[in-house]
């Protein structure tokens, strides 16, 4: 209860201090308050505020954004959504608490771990499913968790700042929050059957900003300092009256005004990955042939080619060697599971998966102890891996598959929908290069061409791609990889 102020206390000073109390206790609770969310006139800001763990996701976390994206998607005033953090440019989202998980885990609190891991899948089903506009500023750290709530969006911002991973099979967990279903679909190079993708997945490779954009990780490339413009601009955009905030033409104008922001890569920008080691990339991580983690070790041991083609098949090899044997095996498998089926399918098969690793009856997982080696403890040297063998096809399957002593699923949304690609995102990105490829062969059968003619096509006629950013890079990075030169016939596209 506020009491009288004393009498012959000056009233300015009695006002003043009041101001300043009642701001401190404003600042206190929002520093306190793990996300915020506010108005930017028609667009609605959600802003995570977890600083010191880099905005590492808990339950809290995720069921605040949840039920408040949940009132939103009712709301004929809040046309579209902006997740950004209170913590950029340092990170976006560094991922789930998994520290906090594991510790769980060991506790033998298994209900905590599984409601962790259920509300934030169920958000990545929201956010996959969500009928209005998400923007995603994906500005700093980007990984595990950060991933997951950004790649089902369509609107993907990546920065100079942008540090992308899936960095799971380090401590023994496997890439989760659907990226097995999403990386498939979104990726641009090297990725025809899910290559690169499984490449990401299994590695934990960090992509910076620029190549997160030419990798379709990112659907767009903009400075930091735009972000703040661009974020007044979403607020300013209003569907026309005969037009709804979920119509196409309305994500088309989401996608025109972040546009404007865009600016050229850097010139002396060098993508991560050489056309040898793409070849290596392509010619090893392969799912449509059933791979298992020893046969692309066979793969990369035996690699034969350029000396740098086979300097990278040796260093890949060795990376692999350090991470989970269990994690690999279960991330090809997810990779080959959910790359095939629907978005709501593969997030169940990922909440089930993440439960039968934190429960572990048969033992075979080493998430829980390898995140305390890491996380908890602060180990500098690596976990000592006691599965070092590879697993049966039955003990991945006991790993993946549901258990009647585990009922789990995912809570259920506003949309109520499920699909097997998405609605939006590919018509926002960079093109595949399977969809360059067969562009040339249509352009060779009207008769000899020259690379002009390729990058012409896509920076001044196709629809998707005409005057989008980096266009012209990203083609030259293509085809000095993929095509070679016939005096006879012209341009053709290797096989």
């Amino acid at each position: 209860m506020l009491r009288a102020p004393a009498a012959g206390f000056p009233r300015l000073i009695q006002k003043t201090s009041y101001r300043a109390f009642s701001s401190t206790l404003a600042k206190m609770s929002e520093s306190e308050t793990p996300v915020l969310f506010s108005v930017q006139e028609t667009a609605r800001i959600v802003t995570l505020n977890r600083p010191k763990k880099l905005n590492a996701l808990n339950e809290e976390m995720c069921s605040s954004i949840f039920n408040t994206l949940t009132e939103y998607s009712k709301s004929d005033a809040a046309n579209l959504i902006l997740i950004k953090s209170n913590n950029s440019p340092r990170s976006l989202c560094a991922g789930g608490d998994v520290a906090s998980v594991a510790q769980s885990n060991l506790d033998k609190n298994f209900e905590s771990s599984i409601n962790c891991f259920k509300s934030e899948y169920s958000l990545n089903f929201q956010l996959a499913t969500y009928q209005k506009p998400v923007v995603v500023f994906m500005d700093g750290i980007t990984m595990g968790g950060g991933v997951g709530l950004s790649i089902h969006t369509p609107f993907r911002i990546a920065t100079e700042n942008t540090k992308w991973a899936m960095p799971e099979t380090d401590i023994g967990f496997f890439p989760d929050v659907g990226t097995t279903f999403a990386l498939p679909r979104l990726i641009t190079l090297a990725n025809k059957n899910a290559q690169m993708a499984l490449y990401l997945c299994l590695t934990g490779d960090v992509i910076s900003g620029e190549d997160a954009y030419l990798l379709g990780l990112a659907s767009h490339y903009i400075p930091h300092s735009n972000l703040e413009k661009l974020q007044t601009r979403l607020g300013e955009l209003r569907p026309a009256l005969d037009i709804k905030f979920f119509s196409d033409e309305f994500f088309d104008s989401v996608n025109l005004a972040i546009e404007e922001f865009t600016t050229p890569l850097p010139t002396n920008h060098k993508f991560k990955f050489s056309k040898d080691q793409l070849e290596v990339i392509e010619k090893c991580f392969d799912i449509s042939s059933g791979e298992s983690i020893n046969a692309i070790f066979s793969k990369l041991e035996a690699f034969e080619g350029t000396p740098e083609m086979m300097q990278f098949a040796r260093d890949t090899k060795k990376k692999l060697e350090s991470k989970s044997m269990t994690s690999m095996q279960v991330g090809i498998r997810l990779m080959q599971e959910n790359s095939r089926d629907d978005i709501e399918s593969a997030l169940k098969r990922d909440l089930t998966t993440a439960v039968n690793m934190c429960v572990n009856d048969s033992g075979i997982a080493e998430f829980s102890a390898a995140t305390k080696h890491k996380l908890l403890d602060k180990q500098k040297v690596p976990y000592p891996w006691k599965q070092r063998t590879e697993l049966t096809p039955q003990q991945v399957t006991s790993l993946i598959a549901p258990k009647p002593s585990l009922p789990v699923s995912l809570i259920r949304n506003n949309s109520n929908v499920t699909w097997s690609q998405y609605p939006h995102s590919l018509k926002y990105q960079l093109p595949r290069d399977y969809e360059i490829e067969q562009q040339v062969e249509k352009l060779i059968k009207r008769g000899p061409i020259k690379k002009n003619d390729v990058v012409k096509y896509f920076t001044d006629f196709n629809p998707q791609t005409k005057a989008k950013l980096g266009v012209e890079q990203y083609c030259d990075l293509l085809f000095d990889w993929k095509l070679s030169f016939d005096h006879a016939s012209g341009l053709r596209w290797k096989k």
